[in-house]
């Protein structure tokens, strides 16, 4: 419910672990790291594993105050696909730690008409968003016992959590579920277990395999959870299941890390270690290998031929231009990452009216006013914000309009719509004129993305009164297209800034075009549309108006067919006209007036 949409082996925001001096890791065993540290990370890109990083999510400061409650995303990051990997590793030993970003929890790119979400109330300070997250993953890591699998676990303390779980919809926000959930149960079968905390650890009677490799870090480990050995009825006695074998006790001879066989896997908990690099390059380099063969074939006989050191002829030749492109494509990557971070900057006032509120909506419309040419524009929010009454005032000398801003989770009430009115009488008042007119803009159903909101999202009722009234109704989201269609010469500046003095309902669409039908067939993957036209002329070269589910765009004409052959011009009969775009069915065409 709360997963992100990832990609094929990782997420977008998920970083693959290249192996040193750019050789090819290893295809297999795929490996697969929750919040592991760098340090770590490093070690087993010299090994050359095939490695991805993934989180569960950071700890969010979310600081409520008193009354306060915030909505929230899930900060994880782990792939659609983590059932294919081979070894996962998490280490839920540290703490990571970010401060709440409001821009990070919108809901953008929400497809559907129902959004879900986290809630925050007060007196909550902190938000952990790991023991849902680990909750959700462990579906995907109960899977891997299928298969020949090995799971792998640092495991501090139990972290606990409750939930608040919240369901946005047209009509607006409710909650629908509460649970508490543990940082603890990444597997079905985790036996139980208490809290204890302690350094002195020891190896148990009957060593394990992996004896050797703890002797060498018994005098760095730190434990804060016992585990109890699970039982089975067995020889009508409960006796200790043998599928399940201790690694490592403290001074009372409670399990302090231990190895469970499952299916056809393995789990390995582990308490922290100091110097977790160290034990697992010896982990993965020795012990995995052994344990778990079928899943390192690349690590066992011969494994040398392939380290680079005996390289085939023309080898280093090409691992040599393989490293030039892969360098010239992260430059080429990090160039347009800055760029895109920028753009996102200057643009940033266009992101706001399609998501925020309050002050923040109200700058926003103010920036968007001045980039469409309104050259007296007035923030009262700035300017006089004890006055509670109209947000923004742009006087045009000729005329004066008022504009009344909200930022909503649902839609307006009827007093939303008109309480511009109230305004505009009383500054028509102040300036002896009848030259005021009243605009309310309005991002509706804010938490939902614009294209799945209520468009329009006024009543009848709504629309009527404000044309009665003398005032107009628009949506951020209007202003947000228009921007658009400016920009792509569909619309001007200047017949925007006019929309804006009408009353009723405001649609900021063009209104100079004639309709010349919708295409009854289309070739060429959409660049080729048949149609009949009647008395409409169409020439080569023309620019052509595209409609479709409301948003419009702009085709040129690149050559036209009557009856199989090449002409310049047509007005009449059925024509085949090539654009410079791809249309998709059911498109509108319209011209220019003239």
């Amino acid at each position: 419910m709360f997963k992100k949409k990832p990609k094929e082996h990782a997420n977008v925001d998920t970083k693959q672990v290249i192996s040193i001096n750019n050789v090819e890791p290893y295809k297999k065993p795929m490996v697969f790291l929750f919040d592991v540290e760098e340090a770590v990370v490093e070690t087993l890109k010299d090994l050359r594993f095939n490695s991805f990083e993934g989180s569960f999510g950071s700890i969010i400061q979310v600081n409520n105050r008193n009354h306060e409650e915030k909505l929230l995303k899930l900060n994880h990051d782990y792939p659609a696909n983590l059932h294919e990997f081979d070894i996962v590793m998490l280490d839920m030993t540290k703490n990571k730690s970010e401060s709440y970003d409001p821009s990070q929890h919108q809901l953008m790119n929400t497809s559907g008409n129902t959004a879900h979400v986290l809630l925050s109330t007060y007196p909550e300070q902190v938000f952990d968003p790991r023991p849902l997250t680990i909750n959700i993953v462990s579906k995907d890591l109960n899977d891997l016992f299928e298969k020949k699998s090995v799971i792998i676990a640092f495991c501090g303390s139990e972290h606990t959590s409750e939930y608040q779980f919240v369901e946005i919809t047209s009509r607006g926000a409710s909650i629908t579920g509460r649970e508490n959930l543990s940082s603890f149960r990444f597997y079905q079968n985790l036996p139980s277990y208490k809290s204890r905390n302690g350094r002195k650890v020891k190896l148990p009677e009957k060593h394990s395999k992996l004896s050797p490799l703890f002797i060498k870090h018994l005098d760095n480990i730190e434990f804060e959870t016992a585990f109890n050995h699970p039982t089975v009825w067995r020889d009508n006695k409960s006796q200790l299941s043998d599928n399940f074998v201790p690694l490592l006790l403290n001074e009372r001879d409670e399990i302090v890390s231990y190895a469970h066989f499952i299916d056809k896997s393995i789990v390995l908990v582990f308490p922290d270690i100091a110097d977790k690099p160290s034990f697992v390059s010896e982990l993965f380099k020795t012990y995995l290998p052994e344990i778990a063969p079928e899943i390192f074939p690349s690590h066992g006989e011969f494994q040398w031929l392939d380290d680079g050191n005996y390289p085939l002829p023309g080898e280093d030749k090409l691992l040599r231009d393989r490293a030039e492109l892969e360098d010239k494509y992260n430059k080429d990557i990090a160039e347009n990452e800055k760029a895109l971070a920028t753009l996102k900057v200057r643009y940033k006032f266009l992101s706001e009216l399609i998501s925020e509120t309050g002050e923040t909506l109200v700058t926003a419309v103010e920036s968007y006013l001045k980039w469409l040419g309104f050259e007296s524009v007035v923030n009262l929010d700035d300017t006089n914000p004890d006055i509670l009454e109209e947000d923004i005032q742009i006087d045009c000398e000729d005329r004066f309009l008022v504009v009344e801003i909200k930022g909503i989770g649902g839609t307006s009430t009827d007093k939303d719509c008109s309480q511009v009115s109230k305004i505009k009488y009383r500054r028509a008042e102040e300036r002896g004129k009848f030259d005021v007119f009243g605009l309310y803009i309005v991002n509706h159903q804010r938490y939902m993305p614009p294209k799945s909101r209520s468009n329009p999202p006024f009543t009848e009722n709504q629309i009527k009164d404000a044309g009665h009234d003398k005032r107009g109704l628009l949506t951020t989201y209007d202003l947000y297209k228009a921007y658009f269609l400016i920009e792509e010469g569909i619309l001007q500046k200047t017949d925007v800034r006019e929309s804006l003095f009408k009353t009723g309902l405001i649609t900021l669409e063009p209104e100079n075009i004639s309709s010349i039908g919708t295409p009854h067939e289309l070739f060429m993957g959409g660049q080729v549309a048949i149609l009949d036209l009647d008395g409409t002329t169409l020439s080569v070269g023309d620019t052509l108006i595209v409609r479709k589910n409301g948003d419009f765009s702009k085709a040129i004409i690149q050559s036209i067919q009557v009856d199989e052959k090449q002409v310049d011009t047509c007005n009449t009969g059925e024509v085949g006209i090539k654009l410079d775009r791809k249309l998709k069915k059911n498109s509108e065409l319209f011209v220019r007036k003239v």
